[in-house]
């Protein structure tokens, strides 16, 4: 059965229903989920996330959504914007809490013998260092390439809605996305 009030919301905007979540309207956050989930779960996934990590990842924005919608200010930024920014910091939270954490052997790890029983690192020590590999490959790229990026890969931005973000010709957000992809290849590929 479908609820009147949620079929009523799904035609609000992001504005609004951050409104309506700043004054602890639960539906108006679960609206917020359906359309940003997705979004979210692709960004934590894009920042090297494991998938149980990923899904708390999604709680944890929506989490922080609920909780600091009052600070959303639609004469700063769009909500789409803030939204994404949110999920953005929570994702790099993760991503660095994963990175400092040593990664525990499960006790019958060792024992187990099959086809892939090789030495070397373990799949979430490849995961954190490739995490670290790419944060230094980003490391090469100039301040503009380096927002380019994150506003694409990391945000999730289309081109058109990128250059809009960052205030420049679509023109000049794809040269400096080709060429920071180039360079990040090229320092990625020698390592």
């Amino acid at each position: 059965m479908v609820d009147c009030a949620s079929m009523s919301l799904e035609a609000f905007t992001d504005e609004s229903l951050l409104a309506l979540v700043a004054r602890s309207d639960e539906e108006a956050l679960r609206v917020l989920f359906r359309r940003y989930a997705g979004a979210v779960l692709s960004l934590a996934r894009r920042m090297g996330l494991d998938a149980a990590t990923r899904e708390d990842c999604v709680q944890e924005v929506f989490g922080r959504i609920w909780k600091g919608a009052k600070s959303f200010d639609p004469q700063k930024t769009q909500a789409r914007s803030w939204l994404l920014a949110v999920a953005h910091h929570q994702a790099v939270d993760l991503v660095r809490r994963q990175a400092a954490r040593p990664q525990a052997i499960e006790p019958d790890a060792e024992h187990q013998a099959d086809a892939f029983d090789v030495a070397g690192p373990g799949l979430d020590e490849v995961g954190a260092l490739d995490r670290i590999r790419i944060q230094k490959a980003l490391n090469v790229l100039s301040a503009e390439e380096r927002s380019v990026i994150e506003v694409l890969y990391y945000q999730g931005y289309a081109h058109g809605e990128a250059a809009e973000q960052l205030n420049i010709p679509l023109g000049t957000l794809k040269t400096r996305a080709r060429r920071a992809l180039e360079k990040l290849r090229e320092v990625l590929g020698d390592a």
